[in-house]
């Protein structure tokens, strides 16, 4: 069974295959990156070193956000927050520690006021984001920093120069933290994590053809 704290990618994986996910984060067998997984890599680590101030300069593929992120430095910003919450929302000191339930990591993050924003940095195609990884973003945003009366969170899209947000009130942030419990619950009873066979095995590493452990 699982017993790890979750986030938004291991329940999104959960869902597709549950297998999947076990290979991943149970067996924790490993998968070969991908030149597009390593650029996407090194624009988030360029970002963040030039964010908090220990480079000068921004590398090509992310230069067009130099004035975005100008203007990101004048805030009382903080850039890979990392956090941890138990299964109260309550934030906890050490995201790695034993009582640590749901980890969320945004790419940078400043409050103003009673409002907060919470953004993501995505490389690649711009593609409608989930609606649900954004949501999570607010919550933990406004779970950190509980008397915030608004959150919004972005995703900024690195190579098409887009961004896509969405806007919260704290109303319905509360409303969406039972929807995450509900969707969560799974992943901690499932004791057999059966696949999901589809078109999607054709690319993963764990398939059968690819000479992986699952059947399919």
């Amino acid at each position: 069974m699982f017993k790890d704290a979750w986030g938004f990618s291991k329940l999104d994986q959960y869902r597709s295959c549950p297998a999947k996910f076990c290979y991943s984060f149970i067996k924790k067998i490993p998968s070969p990156g991908s030149p597009a997984m390593e650029r996407g890599s090194k624009m988030h680590e360029n970002i963040e070193s030039y964010l908090n101030g220990w480079v000068t300069d921004l590398i090509p593929d992310v230069e067009n956000w130099k004035e975005a992120l100008d203007d990101l430095k004048t805030k009382d910003f903080k850039a890979e927050q990392a956090l941890g919450f138990d299964k109260d929302w309550a934030l906890l000191p050490d995201w790695f520690g034993k009582q640590t339930w749901l980890r969320v990591k945004m790419d940078a993050s400043y409050i103003e006021g009673d409002k907060g924003k919470a953004i993501d940095f995505k490389s690649g195609k711009y593609r409608i984001p989930s609606t649900e990884q954004i949501e999570l973003y607010a919550i933990g945003l406004h779970a950190a920093n509980p008397t915030l009366v608004e959150v919004t969170a972005e995703f900024w899209f690195l190579d098409t120069g887009e961004i896509y947000e969405r806007m919260y009130k704290a109303e319905m942030l509360m409303t969406l933290r039972k929807k995450f419990e509900r969707a969560v619950a799974p992943l901690y009873t499932d004791e057999v994590f059966e696949p999901t066979p589809s078109n999607e095995c054709r690319w993963c590493n764990f398939s059968k053809t690819k000479g992986g452990p699952c059947k399919y």
